[in-house]
């Protein structure tokens, strides 16, 4: 009997300092540093940029390689509604499409007309990991697409100058300090040329570097736009471009009359 409560009394003490040790290294809160004019001001402008561009229509090329070595290049099309419409269509060399997706803010569709089935599923903000195998989430293509960067809500933002490439970058993190998306300048700060974005455990989603800048009615747009990540890489050179255009509400729904 004393050699069971000796064991009982070596087991609760062990719990009770491993749960002591446990306590003392959850990570705590941190305190956000004061944003700086400075940022406020890049922040708010990243904001408005190109805000009032409802809607948009595209054509151009994707070039596509993996990890496996693969690639593949294509024509494609979309249209774009702000905030969270959205079709691309890789298209033949006849210009007919061969795989469409659709996004209605609701409901993603997914078709190949090579098999004529129509993939649907609910979401309201669905990843393109699918369609073009980067997690990418349709919101943020519809931003980038419009010519607008993705800006992660956050509770913290630091301006800070990169040591090994010397641009100016915008840091946003969460409140237990974790970084969730990194925003670079050119060297006036004028022009964003590239974002990082992180998933909640710090690991990168995707890159993206924007070149190429046109303006197309007003409009600031980045003619190359590519896309990467741990294993594959994406190019979209844009030949046209069309803002403001006439998007009817079915265009977002795919139907088996499209097949």
């Amino acid at each position: 009997m004393e050699k069971r409560v000796g064991h009982l009394k070596t087991i609760i003490i062990a719990a009770s300092v491993i749960l002591m040790s446990g306590c003392g290294i959850l990570k705590q809160p941190f305190t956000p540093v004061e944003m700086t004019p400075e940022t406020r001001q890049l922040l708010s402008r990243l904001t408005h940029e190109n805000a009032a561009l409802a809607t948009f229509k595209g054509i151009g090329t994707i070039h596509v390689s993996t990890r496996e070595g693969s690639r593949w290049a294509a024509r494609v099309a979309w249209i774009g509604e702000a905030p969270d419409k959205l079709r691309l269509s890789v298209l033949n060399v006849g210009g007919l499409p061969t795989a469409t997706m659709a996004a209605d803010g609701h409901t993603f569709f997914l078709a190949s007309q090579g098999s004529k089935k129509i993939f649907k599923t609910r979401e309201s903000n669905p990843s393109l990991h699918r369609m073009i195998g980067i997690r990418l989430k349709t919101r943020e293509a519809i931003q980038i697409l419009g010519g607008r960067v993705p800006v992660r809500d956050s509770d913290d933002a630091t301006l800070e100058t990169d040591a090994r490439t010397g641009e100016a970058v915008l840091t946003l993190s969460n409140r237990w300090g974790r970084v969730l998306e990194k925003i670079y300048f050119s060297d006036d700060r004028e022009t964003v040329t590239s974002i990082e974005m992180f998933d909640s455990s710090g690991e990168l989603l995707y890159a993206s570097d924007f070149s190429n800048l046109q303006v197309v009615d007003g409009f600031k747009m980045p003619f190359n736009i590519e896309i990467t990540d741990k294993s594959d890489r994406l190019l979209l050179q844009v030949q046209k471009y069309w803002p403001q255009a006439i998007v009817e509400p079915s265009t977002f729904i795919l139907g088996e009359s499209e097949m």
